[in-house]
């Protein structure tokens, strides 16, 4: 952020749409925030952020949700014209473009979350115009790389079938933590959860070098690919909030709206399908009526895997799961569902 070269203590704009971590971090930093509303569709309201401009507000602080971008154009106007800096949180959408500009490119700050996208065990990168230098941050802990790389392990053996290799794994590797006295709540891991000690390290060296052998635009054809197939078994069965993929959206989910999302989620799980459950709650600084605008995308999106890793026949196979649900709940059907195998 001190690239930036902010006022001290100027306000920021943010969304009302949020994950809770960014907020804790720009709070750190001394910012103050006011939050701006987003549509249904989770785009910008240009004219609310038009509406709550003054003289505090040094920037504009835009997240692009899913792989979505938001109106780069419009946006980098208005900055332009109230000169504000802008600031892009890609952390859900890495190798994305919008009309073939790379998201990240446009503001004068944006923020990457690799590991979200990428099969690696953190990784967070920030990328700047400044041409002011900066402070390199001391790598990731060791150990701290150790727990991430295991729970990476652990989902990975989850998600392909291996559940007794991944039970026992998870026991031995309890019992030698209670032998060498280890406190895994003493270690640094990236995550949904705000902890500040992450702000004094940067990524391991070897997670870039990783990188480097991975390809992104096979990254991308697969994810879209995957996203395409779900959305045609689905969108006339259950609410797709994002039915059609533009060109050179790289997703990181396909988003379905569903009620009771956590009993659907548990009941997909017991169909051997695994989802995403995740900003849950707004951020305790939001007002109270932009947090009340927001709760039906906290309360009900669930989020299915597309990721690289799956095969027409896993999207398959996702596909049928939901559908049975939904079939079930149809029907009033209360009987317990069948495990399969993972997806």
């Amino acid at each position: 952020m001190a690239t930036l070269n902010l006022p001290a203590q100027s306000t920021i704009l943010v969304p009302a749409y949020h994950q809770g971590v960014e907020i804790d971090a720009l709070l750190a930093a001394g910012y103050a925030l006011r939050y701006y509303r987003v549509d249904e569709q989770l785009r910008i309201d240009l004219a609310d952020v038009e509406q709550r401009l003054d003289n505090t507000v040094s920037a504009l602080y835009v997240t692009h949700y899913f792989g979505f971008p938001q109106p780069l154009e419009p946006i980098r106007r208005l900055c332009q014209a109230r000169r504000l800096k802008l600031i892009e949180d890609c952390a859900l959408s890495l190798f994305s473009r919008d009309n073939g500009t790379w998201l990240g490119s446009v503001g004068d700050l944006a923020i990457f979350s690799v590991y979200k996208t990428l099969p690696l065990p953190h990784g967070g990168f920030v990328v700047t115009k400044s041409e002011r230098p900066t402070t390199a941050l001391p790598p990731a802990p060791r150990a701290s790389t150790f727990v991430q790389m295991g729970d990476l392990l652990q989902q990975g053996l989850r998600s392909s079938g291996w559940g007794r290799v991944e039970a026992w794994a998870v026991r031995a590797s309890r019992q030698f933590a209670k032998v060498i006295r280890w406190n895994r709540r003493q270690t640094i891991c990236s995550g949904s959860d705000w902890d500040p000690r992450m702000l004094g390290y940067g990524v391991s060296p070897w997670v870039a070098r990783v990188m480097h052998f991975m390809d992104p635009e096979a990254v991308v054809a697969r994810r879209q690919f995957n996203y395409m197939r779900l959305a045609s078994h689905l969108r006339f069965h259950v609410t797709c909030p994002f039915p059609d993929l533009p060109a050179g959206v790289c997703p990181l989910f396909f988003p379905i709206i569903v009620p009771d999302r956590s009993a659907f989620q548990q009941d997909l799980e017991k169909l051997g399908v695994q989802s995403g459950n995740w900003w849950e709650v707004s951020h305790p600084t939001c007002p109270h009526e932009l947090a009340q605008e927001m709760a039906g995308w906290r309360h009900d999106c669930l989020e299915l895997p597309i990721h690289q890793e799956l095969s027409a026949a896993h999207i398959d196979r996702i596909a049928a799961a939901v559908l049975t649900v939904v079939t079930r709940r149809a029907h009033g059907d209360d009987r317990r569902l069948l495990a399969t195998e993972r997806a």
